[in-house]
């Protein structure tokens, strides 16, 4: 079978990629050299792909000046409105079309399964509505549509969690702000195998949180994973210091949303690392 990737080269795609490669899928990632050219370029490559993966999107954990938060923005919602525009020209159509989003499209006030509406006003929920609402075109044209709104992906060798390491092992991790926002994450072998359980389930459609059942904040996560490490946690990366580092990019570490993955729970996906404690004995021992 024929996979298409976009966004194949980051840390989510690259191992996607290898996934489904070994596997044996075949996958072709269009390139951001690919979006360059015209939609009907774009559409040669996805012509005869079963299934089609989109991951386009700059990183966010950079300092959001005005030009980069446009960067953000149009490296998803531009992007993805080409592709779609090109899926519209390809003759044999993939049969599902499995999209990111984040979770941050949620307000940091409620607690959220698939079904709630009470989404964000900042930036980055912003930029996932359009995101979403980019992928809409795709619902007339007979494809299964899923899309993924995706916590933080833990690690050992890249992510969040292989750039928090070498602080916590030094003993000089921190809490983020006050540290009660909350933490949704998830590791990276639940995240493939969910991506793989929603592809082989023939009713898959609709939102899909990526995140574990369990419910923290950033303060337990900082606590436990100095616990693995067997290293005191006791400073504290304030909320105007990390805002002098990231700008407007700080809310993604000071805010946080309370998520519930529901629709994988239904469909009784076996979660093999269900809790913070359950991730951090597996990934901290690598």
């Amino acid at each position: 079978m024929k996979i298409c990737l976009t966004g194949g080269t980051g840390f989510l795609g690259s191992r996607i990629s290898l996934f489904f490669k070994e596997n044996g899928f075949e996958v072709v990632n269009i390139t951001r050299q690919d979006f360059k050219e015209s939609p009907n370029a774009i559409a040669n490559i996805i012509e005869g792909a079963d299934m089609l993966i989109n991951l386009a999107g700059a990183p966010i954990f950079k300092k959001w000046t005005s030009r980069y938060k446009r960067i953000i923005h149009d490296s998803r919602v531009h992007t993805t409105q080409k592709l779609v525009e090109a899926v519209g020209l390809v003759n044999h159509k993939p049969a599902i079309v499995l999209s990111c989003s984040a979770v941050g499209i949620y307000d940091d006030i409620y607690e959220h399964d698939e079904f709630s509406d009470r989404f964000g006003n900042d930036f980055l929920a912003s930029v996932c509505k359009e995101w979403e609402a980019a992928l809409v075109p795709l619902l007339s044209m007979d494809i299964k549509l899923a899309v993924m709104r995706i916590g933080v992906v833990l690690d050992h060798k890249q992510g969040a969690l292989a750039k928090m390491l070498p602080s916590f092992k030094m003993g000089l991790g921190a809490v983020v702000g006050n540290g009660l926002q909350p933490f949704p994450c998830i590791h990276i072998n639940d995240f493939l195998s969910a991506i793989w359980y929603i592809l082989k389930n023939p009713e898959s459609n609709g939102v899909y949180n990526l995140v574990a059942p369990d419910i923290v904040s950033n303060r337990y996560f900082s606590k436990k994973l100095g616990e693995k490490l067997k290293r005191p946690v006791f400073m504290k990366a304030s909320a105007s210091m990390m805002k002098l580092v990231l700008g407007d990019g700080a809310s993604v570490l000071t805010k946080g949303q309370k998520v519930k993955p529901q629709r994988l729970l239904d469909l009784n996906f076996p979660f093999q690392f269900p809790t913070v404690d359950d991730m951090l004995n597996d990934l901290v021992s690598k």
